[in-house]
């Protein structure tokens, strides 16, 4: 069942953020920035962009070619390399919430013990990169074997055996290591009997959608892959067999720009995690520098003052670039199809033009989280958003209200339900910081009346289908008799306190007589 309501919940959302129309004054200036410092650096063959905005939806740019006369198009695959890692690092998590297994379990509960790997390390310290295992998959000898035998398919085992000796003590310090991703793939198949390319297919890209998006090697192609240019050389016609096969799940999946920032969008959402969860990912822990922090397939960055979530990723003949604004929600992406390339400075770049033109973040919505039906003239308000000439504000169903400030005076009618209230901040690029307040809607309240001697009420206006308590003055050695109309006594008959559950209507009364021996 849950797997269902996840299924449904992402392709709800999925045609949600189709429907949503991205401004177009902004999408010009994406496409001219794109376009700008794609020509200034000689570097990028070609370049796939994309940036999701709450309420805006997605824009995608291309330029550059995949080859000479082919330009790049929109549908174009390319190799994500490590931001691989954070799909890997979702299914642990999600394994982790079913109970099949722990992230703090050891590698030895799971793996046998390889050389120069320490069995006492955990999930966690794998997926964090504090396990202080090497990693030989770049560097000479082993670098050259792959490249020596693009079409021979390297077995995770096989890689293992190439592992050199620790960096560090586990735990003691931050080492970037591919081996960590390749090990916890291992541990998530003798946990399921299922390949990792498998776990991802059905737990995140069938429920989302994402058809664009695949595993090297272990899946098809399913599309137009972009010609990849290493050192300005074009490696189309090498297999990537080796090399995919060695990375395995530190690096070997392909997609679009616009299904990474739809994944990213969806991810911290909550669409696929729960927040205990996604409070795992985000965790980030100290490396080696003041600007750059580490969580579970996650970074956090700070470049020209401005701090974001995200991620890189390097790979023979492909480079790709995460960035999410976890203020506003705006989730970037860069890919190219070169090697090496500088499409991270033009990556960081749209997300600034975006940050630096859409209305800023929002503060909390003040006012009523709880209420009853037909209760009218509730204000909710913001602290101004920055950047905002207007605001827009969604109410939940049978609600009514309008303003384009950041304050709003609502009627909740007798069919008004719970939901969200959203606001907006909007200016003539669009809508951009936004809030949001779950408001619960009780049933049609009912007017209780209630006689002499029947104490206080605990509300005047009372919901139907919800108790309340009424009491007396206690007055020792007495019992006490009480009539109910339009409800049911729950509890306390005798008593000088009783709880009522009131009934669907308009009118209820409590009344009360005593009897003193």
């Amino acid at each position: 069942m849950k797997k269902i309501a996840i299924f449904l919940y992402c392709f709800l959302s999925l045609q949600i953020l189709q429907a949503q129309t991205f401004n177009a004054a902004l999408a010009t200036m994406l496409q001219d920035t794109l376009n700008t410092y794609v020509g200034q650096i000689s570097n990028i063959k070609g370049m796939e962009a994309s940036v999701y905005i709450p309420g805006q939806g997605i824009w995608t740019g291309v330029v550059g070619n995949s080859y000479s006369g082919q330009p790049i198009t929109s549908n174009m695959r390319m190799g994500i390399a490590s931001n691989t890692k954070l799909f890997v690092a979702t299914i642990m998590l999600m394994l982790d919430e079913e109970n099949v297994l722990s992230l703090d379990d050891h590698l030895s509960q799971w793996l046998p013990t390889y050389p120069n790997v320490n069995p006492n390390i955990t999930i966690r310290q794998l997926l964090n990169h504090r396990s202080g295992i090497s990693d030989p998959l770049f560097v000479s000898p082993w670098m050259d074997t792959i490249m020596a035998n693009p079409t021979r398919v390297f077995t995770p085992n096989e890689v293992m055996s190439w592992v050199g000796a620790p960096l560090f003590a586990t735990g003691t310090n931050f080492g970037y290591s591919n081996i960590n991703y390749i090990l916890a793939g291992m541990i998530a198949q003798n946990a399921t009997g299922f390949h990792i390319s498998q776990l991802i297919r059905d737990r995140i890209l069938t429920p989302l959608n994402m058809d664009s998006t695949f595993y090297d090697v272990e899946e098809p192609e399913n599309g137009i892959i972009a010609h990849r240019w290493w050192n300005n050389v074009d490696y189309n016609d090498t297999s990537r067999v080796g090399l995919n096969t060695a990375g395995g799940c530190a690096g070997a999946m392909f997609a679009t720009s616009s299904e990474m920032v739809q994944w990213y969008h969806a991810l911290f959402e909550g669409q696929l995690l729960s927040p205990a969860s996604l409070a795992e990912i985000t965790n980030f822990i100290g490396t080696n520098s003041a600007t750059y922090q580490y969580g579970l397939g996650l970074s956090r960055e700070t470049v020209q003052g401005k701090t974001f979530w995200g991620h890189g990723g390097t790979t023979w003949g492909y480079r790709s670039k995460m960035i999410q604004d976890s203020c506003l929600n705006v989730s970037v992406c860069g890919l190219s199809n070169s090697y090496p390339s500088g499409m991270d400075a033009v990556t960081f770049l749209l997300y600034r033009v975006v940050k630096n033109h859409i209305p800023g973040c929002s503060d909390a919505i003040s006012g009523l989280s709880s209420l009853c039906s037909a209760t009218n003239g509730v204000v909710y308000s913001v602290p101004p958003i920055p950047n905002a000439t207007s605001y827009s504000w969604t109410l939940p169903s049978g609600a009514t209200g309008s303003s384009n400030t950041n304050s709003i005076t609502v009627n909740f009618g007798t069919t008004a339900t719970s939901g969200e209230i959203i606001v907006r901040g909007v200016n003539n690029y669009g809508s951009g910081g936004y809030a949001k307040l779950w408001v619960t809607v009780k049933p049609r309240p009912m007017p209780i009346i209630a006689q002499s001697g029947a104490g206080g009420a605990s509300s005047a206006n009372v919901c139907a289908n919800q108790s309340y308590t009424y009491s007396t003055q206690a007055i020792a050695g007495s019992t006490y008799a009480w009539t109910v109309t339009g409800g049911t006594i729950l509890s306390g008959q005798g008593t000088n306190q009783i709880s009522v559950q009131w009934n669907n209507g308009t009118v209820g009364t409590v009344s009360l007589s005593q009897t003193t021996p």
